[in-house]
Order: C-alpha cells, then sequence, then structure tokens
C-alpha cells in the first residue's frame, strides 16, 4: 500500500542566464537540478525553459510530518543566508520554497511550519509554495 510522502525543495531562479557555476560555489551546495534559459524541458521535448534555476530538493519521504523534510532542508541552508541574499541581489534572483505533499488513500498529513522555519524563509524574501496531490483512496473492504 502506498504511503503519504513529502519533498521539499528551495529554488533560486532568475528570468536571465546566470551563472549556475558560481551560486554552487557560494554556497558549497550541489545542486539537485539545474537548468539555463532555453535548455529543453525534458530531452526531444520541443519545449524549452523561459528561465535559469538552481534547485536543492529533500525527500520524497514517506511520513505524516512536513518536518521530516523541513527540519533538514533548514539545518542545510540556515547558515547560508547571507550567500543566498547576496547573490538574490548580484543577479536578481527570486527565491522559493516549495513543499509538495502527496496524500497516498486518505492519510491526512501534519502541516505545521515551525517560527524558526518561517522566519529562515522571510529572511530571504522567499515565496513558500505548497502543492497538493490526493491520490485515490482505496476501497475498505467493512466485511
Amino acid at each position: 500500500m502506498e504511503q503519504t510522502s513529502f519533498y521539499t525543495y528551495i529554488k533560486l531562479a532568475g528570468n536571465d542566464d546566470f551563472p549556475l557555476n558560481e551560486v554552487t560555489a557560494r554556497l558549497q551546495i550541489e545542486p539537485t537540478e539545474a537548468w539555463r534559459v532555453g535548455d529543453k524541458v525534458r530531452p526531444n521535448s520541443p519545449l524549452e525553459r523561459f528561465y535559469t534555476c538552481w534547485l536543492y530538493k529533500i525527500g520524497p519521504v514517506k511520513s505524516l510530518d512536513v518536518d521530516d523534510v523541513l527540519v533538514p532542508l533548514y539545518e542545510r541552508f540556515h547558515s547560508k543566508v547571507d550567500s543566498i541574499n547576496a547573490l538574490k541581489e548580484q543577479y536578481d534572483l527570486s527565491v522559493r520554497i516549495v513543499v509538495v505533499i502527496e496524500i497516498e488513500n486518505g492519510e491526512k498529513p501534519a502541516l505545521t511550519i515551525a517560527p524558526t522555519f518561517s522566519q529562515f524563509a522571510s529572511s530571504m524574501g522567499a515565496e513558500i509554495d505548497i502543492d497538493l496531490y490526493a491520490y485515490a483512496y482505496s476501497e475498505v473492504s467493512h466485511d
């Protein structure tokens, strides 16, 4: 049986091309994904990316508590706020933290964002985006 899960990512994005290798060097963290303006969305796709992005993802984690992905993200990036803010200013970047919840079989998760995490996001001017996917519930027999 599938279980409810979370994943999260932090994304630095800009409408112009910016040096992804410099972001990696200044944060001293390898991205899990990165692309430039004009890169193909998928191989053999006619669709192209319209912005440049540096992204770091945690998860998916089978859990009913969002802290199982938010705490590791905070621990990885809270000491990088000054660097992120400098990159934002230098390259006119936006910062977004995305939380993705995939609900399976009606398992409803806890979604509480601690003050420490909200202050962290606020210190970077980061938008928090929560995406929720609820998949079909399985039929349960009550024989």
